[in-house]
Protein backbone atom coordinates (compact mmCIF):
# COMPACT_ATOMS: atom_id res chain seq x y z
CA UNK A 1 0.00 0.00 0.00
CA UNK A 2 0.88 3.70 -1.06
CA UNK A 3 1.77 6.20 1.42
CA UNK A 4 -0.77 9.14 1.64
CA UNK A 5 0.11 12.81 1.60
CA UNK A 6 -2.23 15.20 2.64
CA UNK A 7 -1.03 18.95 1.80
CA UNK A 8 -2.48 22.36 1.34
CA UNK A 9 -3.74 22.92 -2.81
CA UNK A 10 -1.34 23.92 -4.83
CA UNK A 11 -2.00 25.25 -8.34
CA UNK A 12 -0.96 22.42 -10.33
CA UNK A 13 -3.41 20.51 -8.12
CA UNK A 14 -6.29 21.92 -10.51
CA UNK A 15 -6.24 19.20 -13.04
CA UNK A 16 -6.38 16.16 -10.91
CA UNK A 17 -8.96 17.35 -8.77
CA UNK A 18 -10.90 17.94 -12.06
CA UNK A 19 -9.83 14.70 -12.63
CA UNK A 20 -11.44 13.22 -9.62
CA UNK A 21 -14.67 15.83 -9.32
CA UNK A 22 -15.20 13.57 -13.22
CA UNK A 23 -14.87 10.18 -11.43
CA UNK A 24 -16.94 10.61 -8.73
CA UNK A 25 -19.46 12.63 -10.88
CA UNK A 26 -19.71 16.10 -9.45
CA UNK A 27 -19.81 18.17 -12.86
CA UNK A 28 -19.18 21.45 -11.49
CA UNK A 29 -15.54 21.14 -10.65
CA UNK A 30 -14.94 19.33 -13.94
CA UNK A 31 -12.66 22.64 -15.14
CA UNK A 32 -9.52 23.00 -13.72
CA UNK A 33 -9.67 27.02 -13.78
CA UNK A 34 -12.96 26.59 -11.67
CA UNK A 35 -10.95 24.46 -9.49
CA UNK A 36 -8.45 26.88 -9.21
CA UNK A 37 -10.40 29.38 -8.05
CA UNK A 38 -12.64 27.82 -5.87
CA UNK A 39 -9.54 26.78 -4.37
CA UNK A 40 -7.50 29.83 -3.96
CA UNK A 41 -10.75 32.22 -3.14
CA UNK A 42 -11.02 34.80 -0.33
CA UNK A 43 -11.24 32.71 3.29
CA UNK A 44 -11.26 28.86 0.75
CA UNK A 45 -8.60 26.33 2.41
CA UNK A 46 -8.03 23.42 0.50
CA UNK A 47 -6.18 20.71 0.83
CA UNK A 48 -5.07 17.50 -1.53
CA UNK A 49 -4.59 13.71 -0.70
CA UNK A 50 -1.63 12.50 -2.60
CA UNK A 51 -0.88 8.44 -3.55
CA UNK A 52 2.35 8.47 -6.12
CA UNK A 53 2.18 12.29 -7.23
CA UNK A 54 -1.43 11.07 -8.31
CA UNK A 55 -4.43 13.51 -6.55
CA UNK A 56 -6.49 10.82 -5.24
CA UNK A 57 -8.39 13.37 -2.65
CA UNK A 58 -9.52 16.79 -1.80
CA UNK A 59 -11.20 19.01 0.53
CA UNK A 60 -12.29 22.58 0.45
CA UNK A 61 -13.89 24.63 3.41
CA UNK A 62 -14.50 28.52 3.53
CA UNK A 63 -14.15 30.24 7.28
CA UNK A 64 -14.14 33.91 8.65
CA UNK A 65 -10.92 32.85 10.47
CA UNK A 66 -12.38 32.72 13.53
CA UNK A 67 -15.50 31.36 14.34
CA UNK A 68 -17.50 29.94 11.72
CA UNK A 69 -16.52 28.06 8.65
CA UNK A 70 -18.48 25.20 5.70
CA UNK A 71 -17.18 22.08 4.49
CA UNK A 72 -18.11 22.45 0.76
CA UNK A 73 -16.14 20.18 -0.61
CA UNK A 74 -14.98 16.45 0.19
CA UNK A 75 -13.93 14.00 -2.28
CA UNK A 76 -11.50 10.39 -2.41
CA UNK A 77 -11.38 8.35 -5.63
CA UNK A 78 -13.93 5.27 -5.01
CA UNK A 79 -10.08 3.25 -5.19
CA UNK A 80 -8.70 4.73 -2.20
CA UNK A 81 -11.52 4.51 0.05
CA UNK A 82 -11.97 3.12 3.68
CA UNK A 83 -8.41 4.30 4.29
CA UNK A 84 -9.05 7.16 6.46
CA UNK A 85 -7.91 9.90 3.48
CA UNK A 86 -11.46 11.31 3.75
CA UNK A 87 -10.65 11.66 7.73
CA UNK A 88 -7.53 13.31 7.25
CA UNK A 89 -8.78 16.00 4.19
CA UNK A 90 -11.38 17.05 6.87
CA UNK A 91 -9.33 17.39 9.70
CA UNK A 92 -6.64 18.75 7.81
CA UNK A 93 -8.61 21.45 5.99
CA UNK A 94 -10.71 22.45 9.87
CA UNK A 95 -7.61 23.20 11.51
CA UNK A 96 -6.69 25.37 8.42
CA UNK A 97 -9.92 27.57 8.51
CA UNK A 98 -9.01 28.58 12.03
CA UNK A 99 -12.53 28.59 12.86
CA UNK A 100 -14.18 26.80 16.14
CA UNK A 101 -16.80 25.10 14.05
CA UNK A 102 -17.50 23.54 11.01
CA UNK A 103 -20.39 23.37 9.40
CA UNK A 104 -21.82 20.93 6.29
CA UNK A 105 -23.94 19.68 4.07
CA UNK A 106 -24.19 15.89 3.13
CA UNK A 107 -26.99 13.59 1.51
CA UNK A 108 -24.75 10.17 1.03
CA UNK A 109 -22.27 10.31 4.20
CA UNK A 110 -24.28 10.94 7.46
CA UNK A 111 -22.87 7.99 9.00
CA UNK A 112 -19.23 9.27 8.13
CA UNK A 113 -19.52 12.51 9.59
CA UNK A 114 -21.46 11.08 12.57
CA UNK A 115 -17.74 9.79 13.84
CA UNK A 116 -16.76 13.43 14.85
CA UNK A 117 -17.75 15.24 17.59
CA UNK A 118 -20.74 16.97 16.34
CA UNK A 119 -24.27 18.57 16.82
CA UNK A 120 -26.81 17.65 13.75
CA UNK A 121 -28.87 20.75 12.64
CA UNK A 122 -31.04 20.75 9.28
CA UNK A 123 -29.83 22.68 6.42
CA UNK A 124 -30.64 24.24 3.17
CA UNK A 125 -28.76 24.35 -0.21
CA UNK A 126 -29.93 27.53 -1.61
CA UNK A 127 -29.81 28.22 -5.59
CA UNK A 128 -31.26 31.55 -7.86
CA UNK A 129 -34.16 30.18 -9.46
CA UNK A 130 -34.48 26.01 -9.50
CA UNK A 131 -32.85 23.97 -7.86
CA UNK A 132 -29.84 22.52 -9.57
CA UNK A 133 -28.52 18.67 -9.55
CA UNK A 134 -24.85 19.83 -9.13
Amino acid sequence: MSTVDIRPFEDGDATGIARLATTVQWPSLTDADVVRQVCTAPGSSAYVAEVDDTVVGFAQALGDGVLQSHLSFLAVHPDHRRRGIARLLTVAVFQATGTKRMDLITDSAQEFYAEFPHKPLQGFRIYPGAPRED
